[in-house]
């Protein structure tokens, strides 16, 4: 039975996509945000530490928490509009957006008190697992390819069997290529950019691992494929070639 089994995870490329290139070219994700700050002329003790976004949600867009009185704010977003009220003693929640647990705020407000957080994220964490996804259907469809099906690939059909690291590797490598160009669709890459290579890498650690593992269609010795297939002028094998046994070995290729 075939198992699905996840060969890298969203930090591992969240690691490679947020390092890469200059400040511009990189890749943010849904709880990137910049100016999470106070009003200047703010006169209460008010402060935000952070909000919690959603994993589906991906935007650059201001929102402003005007308060009322010293607990309770109206939300709006620069992009939405008007989001919502609330209070700093209780949850908010912008519907797709973002939640502020109470623990996030600290001190009173004054009446008229602003306080802004701008989303600074290129890609969702969904969207970014989703082609994480994708990553793991072409490096399968490429093991099926050719070790003739799945179920023959040991780390797959058992799940104890730890992923092999080119195969981690590759995964990250093929993710990051396909975010990146999902986000930056307009640039327009040549063989030279970091980016590419990934590409370049992440192929090369698939090949390396299917040279050097132990399962596909290949045999034990030379010894084991004289049996099973005969000897030309002398005889045929003790197994005819449609019922061959050791098709998972490796040391004598086709």
């Amino acid at each position: 039975m075939t198992l699905i089994r996840e060969y890298c995870t969203l930090d591992d490329v969240k690691r490679i996509l947020r390092s890469a290139g200059s400040r511009e070219s990189r890749i943010r994700f849904t709880d990137a945000y910049k100016d999470l700050k106070a009003k200047s002329d703010n006169t209460g003790t008010i402060f935000l530490s952070g909000v919690n976004f959603e994993s589906s949600f991906a935007d650059h867009e201001t929102f402003t928490f005007t308060f009322t009185d010293s607990t309770s704010f109206d939300v709006i977003g620069d992009v939405a509009g008007d989001i919502g009220s609330g209070t700093i003693q209780s949850t908010f929640t912008a519907t797709d957006k973002f939640t502020v647990p109470t623990s996030k705020w600290t001190g009173l407000a004054d009446t008229d008190d602003e306080y802004y957080i701008t989303s600074n994220s290129d890609i969702s964490d969904d969207d970014a697992d989703g082609f994480i996804q994708d990553s793991r259907k072409f490096i399968n469809a490429e093991l099926a390819r050719i070790f003739g099906d799945l179920d023959s690939v040991s780390f797959i059909s058992d799940p104890a069997e730890n992923i092999p690291q080119p195969v981690s590797y590759a995964c990250m490598r093929y993710a990051s290529y396909e975010i990146f160009n999902s986000v930056f669709a307009g640039v327009s890459l040549d063989e030279e950019t970091p980016v590419q290579k990934w590409k370049d890498m992440a192929d090369e650690a698939m090949k390396k691992y299917v040279t050097s593992t132990g399962v596909g269609p290949r045999w034990l010795a030379r010894d084991s494929l004289i049996t099973e297939l005969g000897i030309p002028g002398v005889g045929e094998g003790e197994i005819d070639i449609k019922t061959i046994t050791a098709a998972k070995n490796k040391d004598f290729r086709r």
